[in-house]
């Protein structure tokens, strides 16, 4: 870094104090301002390289840890070798993907490096080499998309120029006891900024597969189940260790089959943990196309038919069973979008909102999703 700034210095020193040209030279050239901002765009990214290497070679240390971590576990709990063998074989997985990486970056470092040290004899030249800087812009124009993003911890750090919704992988592996995995993510640019969780989704799958069962036990919507590029439910216990962090808001979007997207926001989102029943906490100003149904269900414990958190209408129904699914119930519901799809199909539809289309028969989708309200690059998830 520092031969690269030399050469930074070097360069704007030749245009701005004439040592080797004049300004005015230059502005009569061919090149003029635009190799300066050719120069100041090198720069800069050759600034966003030198960040990701260093994110890159933080994160092999972790892995490289948490390796060392798992094999000094199977000497002391031999029982348990067969589910650490998996994680290591994992572990090496994602650790050769960040060496691949790494070694991909330093590559492109090189390139730019070459690029910079070229620009700097712009005004000892005729012309800079314009086909090397068609090329990378070309590169910049045409990303690829990496769905293993072993460098970053979540959705909201993902590059913002590539606006590709999917599975997404970060850092290593944490599975919990039904082999889910908190860093398998499916992220959704659903907005303008940064892009979001999800946490839920139903109803979107485009395939022939008969639709996801919501009504679900405790220990499931506690665990997570579903296919995250189909119907899903991300887990309360993996939901509550990413709200716990920093402050989150939440997203909402409806979908009818022919009508437009509807959508509600929420500032502020929270679940707090498994002894207090994963309580709900919505708060700031409401915003979005639908009604606010989730106001009512503020401070209210999450609820499933086997685990009844809301106030019975009598000795023998509660909220969870007449509607299906898990949900914040509050005597009964203005909101539900885990009701019950099947042959026992309760009298309401299987996705509610307050007010939102009710009546009609068509397909309809829902989503939940989640962003930090302040996204900061380069956020890293707590280790054990």
């Amino acid at each position: 870094m520092v031969k690269v700034s030399l050469l930074f210095l070097l360069a704007w020193s030749s245009v701005f104090l004439g040592s080797t040209c004049s300004l005015n030279r230059i502005g009569k050239s061919d090149i003029g301002l635009k190799s300066l901002e050719e120069l100041v765009l090198i720069r800069r990214t050759l600034d966003a390289q030198a960040l990701k290497l260093r994110g890159l070679e933080i994160n092999i240390h972790r892995v490289l840890s948490r390796v060392v971590l798992l094999a000094d576990a199977d000497v002391h709990a031999p029982g348990r070798l067969s589910s650490k063998e998996d994680t290591l074989a994992e572990l090496s997985k994602r650790l050769d993907m960040l060496l691949e990486r790494l070694s991909q970056q330093d590559k492109i470092s090189t390139k730019l490096l070459e690029l910079n040290e070229g620009s700097i004899r712009v005004c000892h030249e005729p012309s800079l080499n314009q086909t090397s800087l068609k090329e990378l812009s070309k590169d910049k124009d045409e990303p690829k998309v990496d769905f293993y993003q072993p460098a970053k911890s979540d959705c909201h750090e993902l590059d913002t120029d590539v606006r590709v919704d999917g599975v997404y992988w970060f850092l290593v592996p944490e599975r919990n006891e039904v082999q889910r995995d908190l860093h398998e993510r499916y992220c959704a640019f659903a907005t303008d900024g940064p892009a979001w969780t999800v946490i839920q989704s139903r109803g979107g799958s485009l395939d022939s597969s008969p639709p996801e069962n919501f009504n679900r036990s405790w220990d499931e919507y506690r665990a997570g189940f579903g296919n995250l590029s189909r119907d899903f439910w991300f887990g309360n216990e993996f939901a509550h260790k990413i709200l716990y962090r920093d402050d989150h808001e939440l997203r909402v979007e409806l979908q009818e089959e022919g009508a437009p997207l509807d959508w509600a926001e929420y500032p502020l989102f929270w679940l707090d943990s498994e002894s207090y029943n994963y309580q709900l906490s919505v708060e700031g100003e409401f915003r979005g196309s639908l009604p606010d149904a989730l106001g009512q269900h503020n401070r209210m414990d999450f609820s499933t038919y086997d685990r009844r958190r809301s106030p019975a209408k009598s000795a023998d129904s509660t909220c969870a069973e007449d509607y299906g699914g898990g949900w914040w119930f509050d005597r009964c519901t203005q909101s539900n979008l885990n009701g019950e799809h099947g042959v026992h199909q309760r009298a309401s539809p299987a996705i509610i909102w307050m007010s939102w289309r009710t009546g009609t028969d068509k397909m309809k989708s829902s989503r939940m999703m989640i962003r930090p309200v302040i996204p900061t690059a380069g956020d890293t998830v707590d280790e054990d």
